[in-house]
């Protein structure tokens, strides 16, 4: 059965997602130069990765030193030194993450290398559980192809806290190190765990921390703060389409589904549009009504000035670009979204769901909205079409702050702002 045009989504319209069933027979015949402009023009897109970094709580000897390894002491194919440490970073949106640019032929190879010139070693999980699980493998090792000014990186350290800022420092010092350039990070995500978790330890710790990281450790930290370009806060959570606003802790937000809320995918790659193409008669009244059940974004940009004021931080490329990202975040019981079907398959079970649900609790539902469904069929039709991906608002969208900004589940009235909007590449 044909997908309902409300549910289509907008991506496929949007971004130019390479497909398997197209073929251009002459390419081989094209001049080189055209050939390697397309090869360019296909691989260039960002991508946001969600990468895990975590050591075993048992390899620390005291002082923080990592027993029978002898730090900052080998050096890689580049000839530069690297940390030792025994860490394992792990890539945990792992489907689609290599480009098959990488295996087309020779020459895409070269074009895909050039362009993702960071390699390091990583393993990569595909599934949405947790990689904090002992019993869970961690992934199938292989190279992370990074590009440093396209590539997002949503940093998750896990462990003991006060391993944060040795695992941290050692993971940047790392991708400094394998970059060619000796660029490394510049694009930094991090969500309520991961700031908390860093200012506990760079803030809370500074004088512990100053005196147990080796010198090259703490230089890469400090360097890599310095440079930062982009800070992207992770407010995605479970909540933010279908709204039971009482059922749920969020009762100034009523009963209503927020159709233009992005959906985010288990991907990485995406295109971004820098301001929402949909309608602003679509969007604009869901802006109203944007949701997070995590933590108030706001706590984590007051963390990381202190974070940088600690360690006297001077960007060195002016302001760090301060972002929230908000999405529709499905839980890791429902299938992943990776392709058009897995987005189609999602966005019907969505709406059935949220049709029965109003059924189900249709005495609340006419009590908190007045009616019975919420909206028309011909309301139905005339909402903005679904997105996969997620926004950006500059941080200060979130208001100011002053007052209390603690606690969790929150709703933003963002309608003096118009997001940017990630969209996925969908196959």
């Amino acid at each position: 059965m044909a997908t309902p045009q409300r549910l289509q989504t907008i991506n496929l319209t949007l971004c130019a997602a390479p497909s398997d069933h197209v073929a251009f027979s002459p390419f081989p015949l094209l001049p080189t130069e055209l050939r390697l402009r397309i090869w360019d023009f296909s691989i260039t897109k960002h991508r946001l990765l969600e990468i895990g970094v975590a050591a075993p709580d048992t390899e620390l000897g005291p002082g923080g030193v990592a027993s029978g390894l002898q730090l900052y002491s080998t050096t890689n194919a580049l000839g530069k030194v690297i940390s030792g440490r025994n860490y394992a970073a792990t890539v945990q949106n792992g489907l689609h993450l290599h480009t098959k640019l990488l295996r087309v032929s020779r020459e895409s190879r070269e074009v895909a290398l050039r362009f993702y010139r960071l390699h390091i070693p990583c393993y990569v999980r595909t599934s949405r559980s947790s990689p904090l699980l002992e019993e869970e493998p961690r992934g199938q090792q292989t190279t992370l192809y990074l590009n440093p000014e396209f590539d997002f990186v949503h940093l998750r350290v896990h462990g003991l806290v006060e391993h944060t800022a040795l695992d941290f420092g050692s993971f940047v010092h790392d991708l400094k190190a394998h970059d060619p350039r000796g660029v490394g990070l510049v694009n930094l995500a991090l969500d309520t765990n991961g700031i908390s978790f860093l200012h506990e330890s760079l803030v809370g710790s500074y004088a512990r921390v100053q005196a147990e990281l080796a010198v090259p450790c703490r230089a890469s930290l400090v360097d890599t703060l310095s440079q930062l370009r982009n800070v992207v806060w992770m407010a995605d959570s479970h909540y933010g389409r279908a709204i039971m606003g009482p059922l749920q802790d969020f009762g100034d937000a009523g009963v209503r589904f927020n159709h233009s809320m992005p959906v985010k995918p288990a991907t990485s790659a995406f295109d971004l549009w820098s301001r929402d193409p949909r309608p602003a008669a679509q969007v604009g009244p869901d802006l109203r009504y944007v949701l997070t059940a995590g933590r108030d974004p706001r706590q984590m940009h007051v963390q990381w000035t202190e974070v940088l004021q600690r360690w006297s931080i001077v960007p060195r490329h002016g302001p760090i670009t301060e972002r929230v990202l908000f999405a529709h975040e499905p839980p890791p019981y429902e299938p992943p979204i990776y392709n058009v079907g897995t987005a189609d398959g999602f966005l019907a079970e969505e709406e059935e769901s949220w049709i029965q649900g109003q059924h189900h609790r249709q005495f609340w539902v006419r009590k908190w909205a007045g009616r019975l469904p919420v909206e028309s069929p011909e309301e139905l039709e005339r909402a903005a079409r679904p997105a996969i991906g997620f926004w950006l608002f500059p941080v200060e969208a979130l208001g100011g702050l002053e007052g209390d900004i603690t606690g969790s589940k929150k709703i933003f009235d963002m309608t003096g702002y118009w997001p940017e909007l990630a969209l996925a590449r969908l196959f």
